[in-house]
């Protein structure tokens, strides 16, 4: 098993085949911890440069006194250009801690659906695809199809759409469990509009998680 450590050497060297890059690339989108990594590497560099900015001067200096100094004017270069590429990458760590908060924001409001049939009426075929979509923002690593679902019907019920008539009577629902798929997303915007109509309508729950993004 090759060590995360490796795998990001060896894709900053680009000594990576096609097909290794591409996966390394659809990795990082899904591991947590190798794009944890991957954000600590760009700290580290991101300060190498600051430092670096600062001793320029002084290093420019060196050079026209000794070979050694030139090969470290190389080496800085290099992490410079790492630094700049993850950077464009991943946000740095700005990104990272955005991530992290939002997962950890999610996690704690978020609770799987229940699906149990009740005799108050209703379509049950609605009733079972929307737990379904629920169920699938909390398992779902991949949740763009969710919450386009989620959102076409959301969009629906706005516009007072016959196609979507019967699915009005579960509009807060839909809305809390879309705010929360944008939240796992990191599309904080969006999880914002959902919550506020939520709020107006006495949803207190939606009222202290508006209040932590």
């Amino acid at each position: 098993m090759v060590d995360n450590s490796e795998r990001i050497d060896k894709f900053l060297r680009k000594q990576m085949t096609p097909e290794e890059n591409t996966i390394f690339l659809n990795d990082l989108k899904n591991d947590a911890q190798l794009r944890k990594e991957a954000q600590m590497t760009a700290l580290m560099i991101k300060e190498l440069q600051e430092r670096q900015a600062k001793e320029d001067s002084e290093i420019i200096e060196d050079v026209l006194k000794s070979k050694k100094k030139a090969k470290t004017i190389r080496m800085v270069r290099w992490t410079l250009s790492i630094a700049a590429m993850f950077i464009l990458l991943f946000g740095a760590t700005t990104l990272w801690n955005r991530s992290s908060n939002t997962e950890v924001l999610f996690n704690e409001y978020y609770t799987p659906f229940v699906y149990q049939p009740d005799r108050s009426g209703g379509d049950e075929t609605i009733k079972k695809e929307l737990a379904d979509l629920y169920n699938k923002v909390g398992t779902e690593k991949n949740i763009t199809p969710i919450i386009s679902r989620l959102q076409t019907i959301y969009d629906g019920i706005q516009s007072n759409s016959d196609d979507y008539a019967d699915y009005s009577y579960y509009e807060n629902d839909i809305a809390w469990y879309l705010a929360l798929a944008y939240i796992k997303d990191n599309n904080l915007d969006k999880a914002k509009e959902l919550l506020i109509p939520l709020i107006e309508n006495g949803n207190e729950e939606a009222k202290r998680l508006l209040n932590e993004i």
